[in-house]
């Protein structure tokens, strides 16, 4: 059983030092949160209409499954893996405000250029800018989070914040299946240098124009003071370093207390990614869905579902430390992860596409439940020096694991080890077989680790 302590000893407020001014009020706290989750909602509509138009992109420019997937994930992992944890660092130094305005102008033009790509590898060009563009929005809006939130409110934060996430993959639904109807059926057009641009290809363009609204509500966010939250710094051979080699080696350091994080989120993302870039060919290829109709379900359903599992992850983690429990965000990750477990392996086997909906609901809305603790807990432990480059690196194992290795592994699964394209569905329950019950064992694993880890804060003076 896991430590309880007395909820007075973990207070949600502590004085400011002398040199730091008062934290945000709550409503300012609130308008931020929902500014980052609206920008996160515009970086998830073009993965989400990609995902809708993998059969017409596949057909158009004449690709393989296996081929489909590198553009599906490992295009956008690329610049992760070249340049995206070591431009995290650029977090900790800068303004955020402006450097998630440059984020923003930049995956918006390189999601319309996906809507001019005529070969392979132009459209490899373009996810990788979209790579290139979301590279540090994670990192900038969780480091923001952090300093307008008191500690014991962050979740709240996070838990908008998500809204974003999962309203972006449901928008990206619904405005991916408006905008097939509205341009399905349309001749192709010739343009000079580009060539023939056809009906999937402007669902793209429109799709990138959606930013230009979402800078302007950027541009109205102020710059919150950094938190230095001395009393929470760990140090690196006996100093407060924040260069990437220092971030690495507290990393190490620390293993047994962000190994489990770090482990769990590479697991499920390897299976949510693969499910996410091949669950509308899933619904056309075992059901016989059109993709419009794919979308308006698929985005319904996530609708329905996300909001109660919203309300559901901070009313889940504030009853738990009400309890007393230190280990509090961990306990909540590892319990929603098992939870979700039956649901991610059924879901591809249902008989019906209606009770695969309501499977692939159930399934994400536990994990949402469990989401934002998880995103907590890593904020938290970390020094606000070093928040921007330990979060690119979690984002890194993030991609890496899921958008490199998710969509590929379904994709051979499906063409290689059952041979037949119409066997999707069983390359995706295979995948959620193995990653969802081993990333639920991982923060099991790790429940003590941090508990001892908040305890020894907590004893030193930290608001945790």
């Amino acid at each position: 059983m896991s430590e309880a302590i007395s909820p007075a000893a973990a207070p949600d407020t502590h004085e400011e030092g002398p040199h730091e001014q008062a934290w945000p009020t709550m409503g300012q706290a609130y308008f931020a949160a929902w500014t980052l989750a609206v920008v996160q909602m515009c970086a998830q509509l073009n993965n989400g209409v990609t995902t809708l138009m993998v059969e017409s992109v596949k057909r158009d420019l004449q690709l393989t499954d296996l081929q489909m997937s590198y553009l599906l994930g490992f295009s956008a992992v690329l610049f992760y893996a070249v340049v995206g944890i070591p431009a995290a660092r650029l977090v900790d130094r800068y303004n955020r405000k402006w450097l998630m305005l440059a984020s923003i102008a930049i995956w918006s033009a390189a999601t319309a250029a996906c809507g001019l790509a005529q070969t392979f590898w132009q459209f490899f060009a373009a996810r990788f800018g979209i790579g290139t563009g979301e590279a540090i929005n994670g990192p900038l809006s969780y480091s923001l989070l952090s300093d307008y939130f008191r500690p014991g409110k962050l979740p709240r934060g996070i838990a908008i914040y998500n809204v974003g996430l999962q309203g972006g993959a449901a928008l990206s639904m619904l405005l991916g299946a408006l905008l097939i109807w509205i341009t399905g059926g349309l001749p192709e057009v010739q343009m000079p240098l580009i060539g023939a641009v056809r009906d999937w290809q402007l669902v793209f363009v429109f799709t990138g124009l959606t930013g230009i609204p979402v800078m302007l509500l950027m541009w109205l966010l102020a710059e919150p003071e950094r938190r230095s939250l001395r009393s929470t710094s760990l140090v690196v051979d006996g100093r407060e370093g924040t260069r990437l080699r220092d971030v690495v080696a507290f990393l190490w350091t620390h293993r047994r207390l962000y190994l489990p994080m770090f482990l769990g989120l590479a697991l499920t993302s390897i299976h949510m990614m693969g499910l996410g870039a091949w669950s509308a060919a899933f619904y056309m290829r075992t059901y016989g869905w059109a993709p419009a109709t794919i979308g308006l379900y698929s985005g319904l359903v996530s609708i329905g579902f996300s909001i109660p599992a919203l309300y559901g992850a901070v009313w889940f983690n504030e009853w738990f430390a009400a309890k007393g429990y230190a280990d509090t965000n961990m306990r909540v990750m590892a319990t929603g992860i098992s939870c979700a477990v039956p649901f991610m392996i059924v879901m591809p086997l249902m008989p019906s596409p209606w009770l695969a909906l309501l499977a692939g609901g159930l399934g994400p809305a536990l994990m949402l439940v469990a989401a934002p603790s998880l995103n907590t807990a890593l904020q938290i432990v970390t020094p606000n020096q070093m928040r921007g480059q330990v979060t690119a690196i979690y984002l890194f194992v993030m991609m890496a694991a899921g958008g490199s290795i998710g969509p590929t592994l379904v994709a051979f699964l499906t063409q290689e080890v059952f041979g037949n394209e119409a066997m999707l569905r069983y390359a995706l329950a295979t995948s959620a077989a193995i990653a969802f019950p081993l990333a639920a064992a991982t923060y099991w694993y790790g429940l003590r680790v941090y508990r001892e880890r908040i305890l020894e804060m907590r004893a030193s003076g930290a608001p945790v």
